[in-house]
């Protein structure tokens, strides 16, 4: 039965749903889904399923697009200098590198700055400009992903005769900045027909601009392709919508980062161990490429960042990919640290009541609280702001629950924060110890009656476990790329039994569970849920939710869910079912320190003799009979639950395979094991391998 916080969706048409397969030639299970999206004409679902130049607008649409557009041209034909001033985070960094390459291959005279985070702080920073002013004799600047709040900054630097052309897409203030030109898609004076474009997106929209010298694009080759792959993650990495123009550009630019990727990406693939042909996807951009490049502004400087993207030279991108590595595992480090921390605070009794979390901390790494704060508010149900006192200020990040608009209801304190700035869902916000206690309480009380209520996981369908297939995962991939606007469907299997239960990580913080698909075992994982491991042990049944997808590792792809929810099924003790394979495989991956680890070792090693020479034909016959009904199962790659359901020792397993195959019986292929056909019987006493170690 599917649990009581699941909400099982309208499922789709059947009408709607065959009307789209015939004329698209469509399978039913992609068909389904996009009626359910709410898709069902024949023309836009051909358009959602293969993005055209007919979904890209015209950058002229933005307001002061044509003034902002005159000046930076007029800077690059005159030689002045210019700077570019970005962000740190990921949405930021390809931003400025999509200004960057184009200002450059006009031949301007350019000096990109990416804020250190700890020292300038997110925006326009008065004394950082200034000094950058002073540095490079810039006579423009153009923020790329930031600037409608920079108010003091730019007033100071446009009166100093310097330009300040804005291109930001974040919350706009009550007021505009005085600067030269704001280019923004939703700038009040304006009429851009999409208006949830990344700053990256907005940056491109300016690129094709300059680049086109005031002609319209006319077809793809018109546009400023070779930024795609930048502009895909920074919409990806930025959380903004996937649907509109932004579909097109993440879907070409994943396309573009798979076939030919930028130096940078390439190294930086491959440290995250990405497998050499594997799909990009936008969830490679989401878990590998953007938590690394994010890691860079979050422990160091995102200069770093920004030459990693630049960067021709493949070695020295190598030489950067292995330093930003070694900063991604300190930021896992610091976030598992300040979340435990984090976390006390957040379920002591006395913050129970409040709606709106405001946490502080001493001496929490200023750069993870972004995530801290992400973490927490999953697990409490309710926004959060994580802060730390840095240098006599408050720091911190907020994190938003659900469609809650956190950005919007802090912003009535804004009077009381020395900085602020950010989106509905994420937010930067800082202040003075004095102003903390009142902002608290406040929060506290105008907060008191909102209501998070825990929302229900949205279903979309409900299988039986031999449908999770390749197949039906390939059906899915036709609807990539997913995020925002654009959910992957969640998929739900009713009581499915457990063929093993195990934790993974070094702190036996990952739970893994094993399930058996339509074509061997599918990886059930949950991420970061210590508690949910513990619960998980000894248990035999479940009913799980998740997304379906594929894992590649050395050569082999499993299939997986990755796991939103899953109820534990109980099972009567008495009742007969086939589960005592199972069972024992739950007691054999009960977690272990490393000294009861190395103790089970001692003990197997000490009675693998006695399992060998106990070995008979019969067993034998046993192996070669799960062999012929597992052809298709990746047996190497699923070792420890083959070797529970035949009551096998690892060593004494392989030694019976390689006495199939001394004797024809069966060859290896990328991790099955297939049996083959034989005209004539043969005994197994003329293997070598059985005279060996199993006759006597």
């Amino acid at each position: 039965m599917v649990p009581s916080n699941w909400r099982l969706l309208d499922q789709p048409d059947q009408m709607s749903s065959q009307r789209l397969q015939e004329q698209l030639h469509l399978n039913p299970v992609t068909a389904g889904f996009l009626v359910q999206k709410g898709i069902k004409d024949v023309k836009e679902a051909q358009a959602f399923l293969h993005p055209d130049f007919q979904s890209i607008h015209d950058p002229s649409e933005f307001f002061d697009m044509e003034k902002a557009v005159d000046r930076i041209q007029e800077a690059v034909f005159t030689a002045e200098p210019i700077l570019v001033y970005g962000d740190y985070d990921v949405d930021g960094i390809t931003s400025t590198a999509i200004m960057v390459e184009t200002l450059t291959s006009l031949g301007a005279e350019v000096t990109p700055y990416i804020p250190n985070r700890f020292e300038d702080g997110y925006g326009p920073n008065l004394t950082t400009y200034q000094r950058l002013v002073e540095e490079t004799g810039a006579s423009l600047i153009i923020t790329v992903d930031n600037g409608v709040s920079g108010h003091e900054a730019i007033a100071w630097v446009q009166g100093a005769g310097v330009d300040v052309v804005v291109t930001d897409h974040h919350a706009l203030p009550e007021t505009l900045p005085d600067a030269y030109a704001i280019i923004h898609p939703r700038h009040p004076e304006g009429s851009y027909p999409f208006s949830d474009l990344s700053g990256a997106g907005v940056a491109f929209k300016v690129a094709q601009a300059i680049l086109a010298d005031g002609q319209p694009a006319e077809s793809l080759k018109d546009l400023p392709v070779e930024f795609l792959d930048l502009v895909a993650m920074g919409a990806v990495a930025d959380v903004v919508s996937l649907t509109d123009e932004n579909r097109a550009f993440v879907t070409w630019g994943l396309k573009q980062i798979e076939e030919n990727p930028r130096p940078g990406l390439a190294a930086l693939l491959k440290s995250a161990k990405h497998a050499k042909g594997q799909a990009i996807l936008a969830e490679t951009i989401g878990f590998k490429i953007a938590p690394r490049l994010n890691a860079i502004g979050r422990m160091a400087d995102g200069q770093l960042g920004l030459e990693l993207l630049l960067t021709k030279d493949p070695e020295r991108a190598k030489a950067i990919a292995k330093e930003v590595e070694q900063l991604n595992d300190e930021r896992r480090t610091l976030v598992d640290t300040v979340f435990d921390q984090a976390k006390e605070q957040a379920l002591d009794p006395k913050n129970q009541k409040d709606n709106i979390l405001l946490i502080a901390g001493q001496n929490w790494h200023q750069g993870i609280l972004g995530i801290v704060a992400a973490r927490l508010a999953e697990l409490v149900k309710k926004p959060v702001v994580i802060l730390s006192l840095v240098d006599g200020v408050y720091k911190g990040s907020g994190r938003s629950f659900g469609d809650f608009d956190l950005h919007a209801f802090l912003q009535a304190y804004a009077d009381y924060f020395t900085s602020f700035g950010g989106h509905a869902g994420a937010l930067g916000v800082s202040m003075t110890p004095d102003e903390l206690p009142v902002v608290q309480n406040l929060v506290q009380q105008d907060g008191a009656n909102l209501q998070f209520a825990d929302q229900k996981l949205a279903v979309n369908l409900v299988v039986q476990p031999r449908i999770l297939t390749p197949d039906f995962y390939q059906q899915l991939a036709l609807l990539e790329p997913f995020g925002q606007g654009n959910p992957q469907p969640v998929i739900a299997v009713e009581d499915v039994p457990l063929e093993s239960v195990q934790s993974m990580g070094a702190l036996n913080q990952h739970l893994k569970l094993n399930i058996r698909g339509g074509r061997g075992f599918v990886e059930a994982l949950a991420f970061n849920q210590p508690d949910l491991v513990k619960e998980a042990q000894e248990k035999t049944q479940a009913t799980l939710a998740g997304k379906v997808g594929v894992n590649t590792f050395a050569g082999k792809t499993r299939l997986q869910l990755m796991l939103e929810d899953l109820a534990f099924v109980e099972v009567e003790q008495n009742q007969p079912t086939s589960m005592e394979p199972v069972v024992r495989q739950v007691k054999k991956q009960v977690v272990q320190t490393a000294q009861t680890a190395e103790a089970a070792v001692k003990n197997s090693s000490t009675t693998l003799a006695q399992a060998i020479g106990q070995t008979s034909s019969q067993d034998f016959a046993r192996l070669y009979k799960y062999l012929y009904g597992h052809q298709k199962l990746d047996i190497i790659g699923h070792l420890e639950v083959v070797l529970s359901e035949l009551s096998m020792q690892e060593k004494q397993f392989k030694l019976m395979i390689q006495v199939f195959l001394d004797l024809g019986f069966v060859k290896m292929n990328a991790g099955t094991i297939l049996c083959l056909p034989s005209t004539s019987k043969k005994s197994l006493a003329n293997s070598v391998t059985y005279q060996r170690y199993f006759a006597g």
